[in-house]
């Protein structure tokens, strides 16, 4: 039995990254998996606590890390087998934790200025260094898979239908009304063309009025499984919507909805609006998915129904490959 502990940064978004490394190695071997949520003893100092504390690892001396350790909340870490990670502000943490404890560890995220040698596994969507450490996943980690997908929506008993996950601003992406009202028409067109019922699925991203005009415009069209992030409508069963999804359409504004819906194995398409001013690492993200046939770039505006396409394969052989480079890393 192998025991793996999650540090978070308090982030669902990096939890989930974490969360779905560990399950997909607890899919080899039998695992439990704990989390904890890292903390600063001196909160007001966080971010000098930080810079402090990645300068210092450089020297990579083990009483140093100790030092580093001291600098947050305890963490009792004995009996471990292995460390998960993901974010910045954990990096720190688990790099002191690798160096001082000897522990596998298994990072997260873009290096933030620390090499990916201080890992065991530096997990990334491109590459950074020329170093074994340095682990590039086609897809980034989540808890989703087509198995997964496919059993909680038998699991739920769902009918097919066409889902939207709908995002808001974030990463440089701006949309404005006009294009929400000019999806929308598109939306209830690809209605009329199928007659499946539509699922909509908004994020804190997403304002409020946009909230209000997708209801109050598609109340004829919606199915029973839409999710309303501004209502309340936060403990729904993500899995089995992708499941039944005939098609996805998800706004580019959010890396992890992407790789979510692209995890599923259905037909994904990325809606993008027409005043984006996203960073560079992010465009080529989204290029990198695109030129790997992942996903289909469309308009907000402009957008149709894919053709159902086997991609369960595809999907479960990048994250088989992904499963044995980290194996290997750490020595399993």
């Amino acid at each position: 039995m192998k025991q793996i502990l999650i540090i978070s940064d308090g982030i669902p978004g990096h939890f989930n990254q974490s969360n779905g490394v560990a399950l997909m190695i607890s899919e080899t071997y039998e695992c439990t998996i704990a989390t904890h949520k890292m903390s600063w003893r001196l909160n007001f100092l966080r971010s000098a606590c930080t810079a402090i504390a990645k300068l210092l690892l450089r020297l990579e001396n083990k009483i140093i890390a100790r030092c580093i350790l001291w600098m947050y909340s305890p963490i009792h870490i004995q009996g471990y087998d292995l460390i998960i990670a993901a974010g910045g502000n954990t990096m720190p943490v688990s790099a002191a934790i690798k160096l001082a404890h000897s522990i596998p560890v298994i990072q997260l995220g873009s290096p933030r200025g620390l090499h990916s040698s201080m890992f065991n596994a530096l997990v990334t969507i491109e590459k950074y260094f020329e170093h074994p450490s340095n682990i590039v996943a086609a897809i980034s980690p989540n808890l989703y898979s087509p198995a997964v997908c496919s059993r909680a929506a038998q699991k739920d008993n769902r009918a097919e239908h066409i889902l939207f996950l709908i995002g808001g601003e974030g990463i440089g992406y701006s949309y404005s009304f006009k294009e929400w009202e000019s999806m929308l028409v598109k939306i209830q067109a690809l209605h009329t063309q199928v007659q499946l019922p539509i699922s909509i699925v908004t994020s804190r991203r997403t304002s409020p009025e946009v909230e209000d005009l997708f209801q109050l415009r598609l109340k004829n069209i919606l199915g029973d499984y839409s999710a309303w992030f501004h209502h309340g409508d936060k403990n729904f069963n993500l899995a089995s919507l992708l499941g039944s999804a005939t098609n996805i359409f998800v706004t580019e504004d959010s890396a992890m909805m992407i790789s979510e819906s692209i995890s599923s194995g259905k037909p994904v398409t990325t809606l993008y609006p027409s005043s984006i001013k996203s960073p560079l690492r992010y465009e080529d993200h989204i290029a990198k998915y695109a030129d790997l046939e992942l996903i289909k770039r469309s308009p907000i505006y402009d957008f149709e129904l894919r053709s159902q396409q086997d991609l369960n394969a595809k999907i479960t052989e990048h994250r088989n490959e992904l499963a044995k480079k980290l194996m290997q890393a750490i020595k399993w």
